[in-house]
């Protein structure tokens, strides 16, 4: 081992990397032929118990020297010397997973050992300016916590999760280190996907370890200024909450549930992952509604990441509820999740200058089309809850003069959507709830209301006419029951203001 050593420190410094990255394979090969010899002689960690023959001395010497090459390298500025350093212990860690502790249960107690080593070593590199050989020990990092999480279980891989957020907010500080982030988040959201596919017990920790790991990147990220045509928040934060990355945690998450979606009602291994879907989604809601809250409190326009995520997620949830292989105790917990979900988007503040902000991502079309979803894939409870939050959003950001049209957009939305609702006197429900925020004193400002009546009644006037509508509203207005929706428009807007009753704008299309 010492021979080995020295030969790799001593081509590094003359800069042959090649021929110390052929001594340290030879590490690795030493320690692999080591295990298989040792074979079931090596003791694990004990809860409660202090064992000396835990502690390998060759294991130990080996990775003592290995931190001691990698200081070495720093010391030197050698950035190839570190990153073979750094890839030899991660080498290890899979080396030392195979160690047989002859008891199932034992903890991989030597393969923790090399993995502390590794997260210290890269922890020790964030003061030297070297963010390739740092994104390289986060992969690292992230592929360790992956052996170890199919290896033991959830509960192997927190203090990894910790580690690598507490690394991944270095670019918080450091615009170089930026793309260190990003690597971070990835290497969070892999996790987070692989916690789906485990076939081991109780995810519900590590899922929410690694959520609050992301929302304390996400927040300390946006307290970074961000620009409108190139969010750097978005950008960076990507992986783990964009819908239009391919590799990001949504896109992947889209081709699970269609797995799981067509799989027999019998399959055991979709059953698994529909229970750790469940267990995932728990709780998810406070994360996501602080780190929606906290995007509009700084203007971000991660805002309509989040909006966009927590739609989709919504979506998901409800969709592997339907899957055959659901059973009804864990589709009513997969829809309670959800509901709970979407609801975080009722805490929008409705000041006017925070609901211009929020609908320039269509905050009105996403509810609309998160409650006809709903409604499509059978889930009319779910959507009787959006119907909701989109009442009282019609009423909170329907009352300021934006630009937007939101009053009378919702207005068409909940309209619609007491259409398609399974109760017979939803129609009557939704007036009777308009006329009470009315007399409540909801929609202060006559002009505005009156402005809206007359284009609501007009929009009714004209529903015969046909378009391409881009608006998910506008569409399901154009798909839906014209002689009911039209008499229902004219009556809301005679409740919203009566002063104009029987007046209608001239709606033109374009």
């Amino acid at each position: 081992m010492r021979y080995a050593v020295s030969f790799a420190r001593r081509y590094a410094e003359q800069g042959d990397h090649e021929v110390s990255a052929v001594a340290m394979d030879a590490i690795i090969a030493i320690n692999t032929t080591y295990i298989e010899t040792k074979g079931k002689t090596f003791f694990a960690d004990q809860l409660l118990l202090d064992n000396p023959l835990t502690s390998d001395g060759f294991i130990n010497d080996t990775l003592e020297h290995l931190r001691q090459t990698a200081r070495i390298g720093i010391t030197r500025g050698d950035e190839q010397q570190i990153e073979q350093t750094l890839r030899v212990m991660a080498s290890l860690v899979r080396v030392y997973i195979a160690i047989d502790y002859a008891n199932p249960c034992a903890s991989k107690t030597h393969a923790h050992l090399a993995a502390g080593y590794l997260t210290d070593e890269v922890d020790r590199i964030v003061p030297h300016n070297m963010p390739d050989v740092l994104m390289e020990g986060v992969r690292l990092m992230g592929q360790c916590a992956d052996m170890l999480l199919a290896t033991e279980g959830p509960q192997s891989i927190a203090s990894m999760v910790q580690k690598i957020g507490i690394i991944s907010c270095a670019g918080v500080a450091r615009e170089d280190y930026r793309p260190v982030t990003s690597t971070g988040v990835e290497q969070l959201a892999r996790l987070s996907f692989e916690l789906l596919r485990t076939n081991k017990r109780e995810v519900r920790f590590a899922a929410q370890d690694i959520r609050e790991t992301v929302e304390l990147i996400a927040k300390l990220f946006m307290a970074l200024p961000d620009a409108p045509l190139m969010s750097i928040h978005s950008t960076y934060l990507a992986p783990y909450y964009s819908a239009t990355n391919a590799q990001s945690l949504i896109v992947k998450l889209s081709q699970i549930v269609n797995v799981i979606a067509d799989a027999p009602a019998n399959d055991i291994n979709a059953q698994q992952v529909i229970k750790n879907f469940e267990q995932w989604a728990d709780g998810m809601y406070q994360t996501e509604k602080e780190i929606l809250l906290h995007a509009i409190e700084k203007r971000s326009h991660f805002t309509f990441d989040i909006i966009h995520w927590i739609m989709a997620v919504t979506t998901m949830l409800v969709a592997v509820s339907n899957a055959a292989a659901c059973d009804a105790h864990t589709q009513e917990k997969l829809r309670k999740h959800a509901a709970w979900l979407i609801a975080g988007l009722s805490w929008v503040p409705d000041d006017e200058e925070t609901v211009r902000f929020v609908e320039n991502f269509q905050m009105t079309e996403a509810l609309f089309e998160a409650a006809l979803d709903a409604r499509t894939r059978g889930c009319p409870e779910l959507g009787e809850n959006i119907d909701k939050i989109l009442l009282s959003w019609t009423f909170k950001a329907g009352r300021h003069q934006t630009g937007w049209g939101i009053l009378e957009k919702s207005v068409y939305g909940i309209a619609t959507l007491a259409l398609l609702a399974d109760d017979v006197d939803a129609e009557t429900l939704l007036k009777t709830e308009i006329n009470s925020r009315m007399a409540a004193g909801g929609l202060p400002n006559k002009e505005l209301r009156d402005r809206a009546a007359l284009e609501i009644r007009g929009r009714a006037g004209s529903l015969y006419r046909n378009g391409h509508w881009s608006s998910a509203i506008e569409n399901g207005m154009a798909q839906s029951d014209h002689q009911r929706l039209q008499p229902l428009l004219e009556e809301i807007a005679d409740i919203i203001s009566p002063e104009t009753m029987g007046e209608a704008a001239n709606v033109e299309f374009f």
